[in-house]
C-alpha cells in the first residue's frame, strides 16, 4: 500500500517531493526543499506500518534526527501525520498521502494553490452529509 523506502538523495534525485509542480518547486528556498525532500522520504518508509516511533522511520529512510525533524514540520503542516508521544520518543501516524496541487486564479488575479491529499481512511460521513 506504501511506496517502499528510499533515501532522501534518491527520491530528490527522481520526482519533485509530496507532488510538488515544478512552478511552486523553483520558488522554494534550498532549505525548504530539503525539508519537502526529507517528509517524501519519511512516507516511504512507513512501509506497511502506519504508525512507527520517529526513530525508526528516520532510521528506516535514512535520515539524521534534524533531517527527520525538518520532514516532520512539512509532514505535519501539510496535515498528513499525527505525532503523540510514545515511551520512547514520538510516535508518527501517517494519515493521508499527497496527491496534487492544483492551480487557480482568484477574482484578485493572484494565483494561489490548493493542496489535495487523500485519506488513508474514508471519511465517516451520514448519508445526509453527501452531496
Amino acid at each position: 500500500m506504501f511506496a517502499p523506502a528510499m533515501p532522501a538523495q534518491e527520491v530528490a534525485a527522481t520526482t519533485r517531493p509530496l507532488g510538488f509542480p515544478v512552478e511552486l518547486w523553483e520558488e522554494m528556498s534550498d532549505q525548504h526543499r530539503a525539508a519537502c525532500t526529507s517528509a517524501q522520504a519519511l512516507i516511504g518508509a512507513f512501509g506497511s506500518d502506519r504508525t512507527r516511533p520517529l526513530r525508526a522511520v528516520s532510521k528506516r529512510a535514512g535520515l539524521g534526527m534534524q533531517e527527520a525533524l525538518d520532514g516532520l514540520r512539512v509532514l505535519d503542516g501539510m496535515d498528513l501525520v499525527q505525532v503523540q508521544p510514545g515511551d520512547n520518543g514520538p510516535l508518527v501516524t501517517l494519515v493521508a498521502l499527497p496527491e496534487d496541487h492544483i492551480r487557480i486564479t482568484g477574482p484578485d488575479g493572484a494565483t494561489r494553490w490548493v493542496f489535495i491529499a487523500r485519506p488513508l481512511d474514508p471519511p465517516e460521513l451520514e448519508p445526509h452529509e453527501l452531496n
